[in-house]
């Protein structure tokens, strides 16, 4: 038998300090975004007699440009809180049913336009979890976005819930293209995206950031996916002691 040892003192260090420095340049950099947003803003409402179709044009790209940008800064600085344990957790008792039911009505409208069948598979009774409701409805939220930019129209996008004995694992599913056996061991990772034929936005941190939210909340996270035919994201939450009926 062989034993082999390795000291990480250095390496944790280092990873350590490079969350900081993500976090403080983050930090520094959300001001001057901010001021950027309203001046943009403030002149696409009063100068647009002014300029002419291309100006407007330059200014409104300009615009997105630093929609992104602020998106990408907030992401980085909830990342940097969350695996530096800075998070703060609401933990309570939760039913999955109630934060399904939310998460599906924000993308009501825009699965319409796209003509995806959104469908919720929900068991007759369901044990409450413990969990942060707010958190978890971002996670179900970001895998449900995901899983309608890779969805072509017509598709289908179903949320499962199945009751273990001591956690339920809560799974996003769709028949979209699926991802490439290359990404599927990276997909949790930072700034990680599937290439694909067409631009479907993001800044590569919204799984990397529900991973790090289900661990809080005693979970695990993982992905099912076959090229072509579709992918299934699943996490767990820890249920609590007492079996209560849903809608409870």
């Amino acid at each position: 038998m062989i034993l082999l040892l390795q000291d990480v003192t250095r390496l944790k260090e280092v990873d350590r300090l490079k969350s900081e420095f993500v976090a403080t340049a983050s930090h520094e950099l959300r001001t001057p975004l901010t001021g950027m947003t309203m001046s943009m803003g403030l002149l696409l409402e009063t100068a647009q007699e002014k300029l002419s179709e291309p100006e407007l044009e330059l200014l409104q790209t300009a615009q997105d440009d630093i929609q992104r940008l602020r998106a990408l800064v907030n992401d980085l600085l909830d990342l940097s809180k969350i695996e530096s344990g800075k998070i703060s957790l609401e933990i309570t008792s939760v039913d999955v049913s109630l934060l399904i039911e939310r998460a599906l009505s924000t993308f009501k409208v825009q699965a319409q336009e796209q003509r995806v069948e959104l469908t919720p598979v929900l068991p007759d009774e369901l044990p409450l979890v413990r969990a942060d409701a707010n958190k978890i409805t971002w996670v179900l939220t970001n895998l449900i976005a995901n899983a309608l930019r890779y969805t072509e129209r017509g598709g289908r996008i179903e949320v499962k819930v199945s009751p273990r004995i001591d956690v339920i694992h809560i799974s996003v599913r769709d028949n979209g293209a699926g991802i490439p056996v290359d990404y599927q061991s990276k997909i949790f990772d930072k700034f990680v995206q599937v290439e694909t034929d067409k631009d479907v936005g993001g800044s590569g941190l919204g799984l990397a950031i529900c991973k790090e939210i289900v661990k809080a909340n005693n979970g695990s996270i993982w992905v099912e996916s076959t090229p072509g035919e579709g992918s299934t994201f699943t996490f767990t939450l820890p249920v609590m002691s007492q079996f209560s009926p849903t809608g409870v």
